[in-house]
Order: structure tokens, then C-alpha cells, then sequence
């Protein structure tokens, strides 16, 4: 008998350890993040309010849990009523692998209750914060800051502005480079230069095209002329937005003005090609 309950206390004991090495799992109550969306209480400053946010960093009170795609269900792990945060983060000058949280776009915040096992959904709005600068916005709305680069070159064609319903973005007009035989490529360049700061700031674009271009800087320092093509672009026949950091331009070239420079050229054994751009800005602090 005395071995039957030794038997029986040994069981439990070492069913009782069991349990504290491994507890039951928590389960966690679930965000459905389904888009995230910009807004603006003051267009003439903003300009459009097209975004491509790509992904979220999610904060539970304050403490940082992740980063999730968009749209996305994130599971959290609370156990009391919580604040949940989510800061906008983009493809950094178009690359999916490098996601930036992206500096002059709020965070959005929900209260989250605890349901262990139930979703929510959610769509997170933001504005562009009250300390981001509008250095220069080229919405094609009321004519084109963009000049032909080389005048001399007779085989490039200019970025043009157009108002066509079918090759506009949004608004009453969009910028067009037409490339044809006759016309090969098109490079141009802003008419006046835009002050930057060498800290964070971006060029924002949106784009359609059927293929690739280039967008680069120009800058003066100690009077001689320095350009650089910082961001390619994909062939995309679908409205797009691309941010492109402008940090290692401004940085390695002390800037504190800067021209942008865009340029395409017809592809091998093409005909015709076109890029239109829209809703162009250079945005810091």
C-alpha cells in the first residue's frame, strides 16, 4: 500500500512540474489591420494625400511588439485594456526588403479590450505631422516647373504637362514624357532650386509608366555642379508611389538646395514608350 501512494504522489508531483515548465500558452486577441490611409485638414499645405504605406510598426502601451505588413492580423498579447500604436512604414526608395518607418506621417492609436481569440478589424488613418516642411510641391495642376535638361540634344522630348481624363492621377493634370523613334529620351530638370536640410527628408512620387526611369538631384557647392540618379523606377502600368530618401545625396554633398532631375529612355526594339508622374514632392524638416 505504502508503494501505491508513494506511486500515486510521484505522479502528480511530476505531472504538477510539468505544468510549471510548461504553462498554458496564452492566446492572444487579434488586430485585423486592413489598410492604412492619409488624411488632411489642409490640402494648399499638403498637397495630395496619396500614400503607399506597406507596413505598420505596432506598439501595445508604448512597448514595441513588431513589424507587420499591410494589410495584416497581428496577433496581441494583453491581459488589461491597451493602447495600440501603429507608425506608417514604407518601401525605402521602392525596395520591399527595406521598410522605413516613415518620419513625417503620424501614428495611429486604438483602445484594444482583451477578447482571447477575437478579431478586430481596423483601418489607421494619419496626417503628415505639423513639423514636416513642404519644400516643394509639382502637382501639374496649374502649369509644369520641369525644363528640357539639354537643349541641344534635338532627339529628347520634354516632360509635358497633360490634362487627358485617361493620363491624370488625380486633379486636372499630370506630367508626361512621351518617348518615341524620333524621340528616344527625355531628361529634365526643375526650374528653381528647393531648400533642403541634411537631415531626414524624402522625394515622394506617384507614376505610371511602361518603363523604367530615373529620378536624381542636382546640387552647387563652392560653384561647381554635382547630379546624381538616386532612384530607378519599375515599369508599372498601375498608378504608384515611390519614396526616395534623399539623406545620402544631402549628406555627402553638404546640400542645402537641391533641383530634381528626371529622365527615361525608349527600350530596345520599342516604338513608343511613356512615364507619367504626378504629385511630386521633396518634404524634411
Amino acid at each position: 500500500m505504502r508503494i501505491v501512494l508513494t506511486a500515486v504522489v510521484a505522479a502528480a508531483l511530476f505531472f504538477h512540474s510539468c505544468n510549471i515548465i510548461n504553462p498554458a500558452e496564452k492566446i492572444p486577441t487579434y488586430v485585423r489591420l486592413d489598410s492604412f490611409k492619409i488624411t488632411s485638414n489642409d490640402l494648399n499645405r499638403t498637397g495630395s494625400t496619396s500614400s503607399r504605406i506597406t507596413s505598420a510598426w505596432v506598439y501595445v502601451d508604448n512597448s514595441f511588439i513588431g513589424v507587420y505588413d499591410v494589410p495584416s492580423t497581428i496577433p496581441i498579447l494583453i491581459d488589461k485594456k491597451s493602447v495600440i500604436s501603429f507608425g506608417p512604414g514604407v518601401n525605402f526608395s521602392g525596395l520591399k526588403s527595406a521598410q522605413a518607418l516613415y518620419p513625417f506621417y503620424s501614428f495611429d492609436t486604438m483602445t484594444l479590450n482583451v477578447a482571447p481569440g477575437q478579431t478586430t478589424a481596423h483601418t489607421a488613418t494619419a496626417t503628415y505631422t505639423e513639423a514636416t516642411k513642404f519644400r516643394w510641391i509639382e502637382d501639374f495642376e496649374t502649369g509644369n516647373t520641369f525644363l528640357k535638361l539639354n537643349d541641344y540634344k534635338a532627339e529628347d522630348t520634354t516632360l509635358m504637362r497633360v490634362s487627358e481624363s485617361g493620363k491624370v492621377f488625380e486633379g486636372g493634370g499630370s506630367g508626361l514624357m512621351a518617348l518615341s523613334t524620333q524621340h528616344p529620351s527625355s531628361e529634365n530638370i526643375n526650374n528653381k532650386d528647393i531648400p533642403i536640410s541634411t537631415g531626414e527628408s524624402y522625394l515622394e512620387i506617384n507614376y505610371k509608366c511602361n518603363t523604367a526611369f530615373e529620378i536624381g538631384l542636382q546640387t552647387t557647392k563652392s560653384g561647381q555642379v554635382y547630379y546624381e540618379y538616386i532612384g530607378g523606377v519599375n515599369a508599372n502600368e498601375n498608378w504608384s508611389k515611390m519614396y526616395i530618401g534623399l539623406q545620402s545625396f544631402t549628406g555627402a554633398y553638404n546640400a542645402t538646395s537641391c533641383r530634381v532631375m528626371i529622365k527615361a529612355s525608349l527600350p530596345d526594339g520599342a516604338s513608343s514608350a511613356y512615364v507619367l508622374v504626378d504629385n511630386i514632392k521633396v518634404i524634411s524638416y
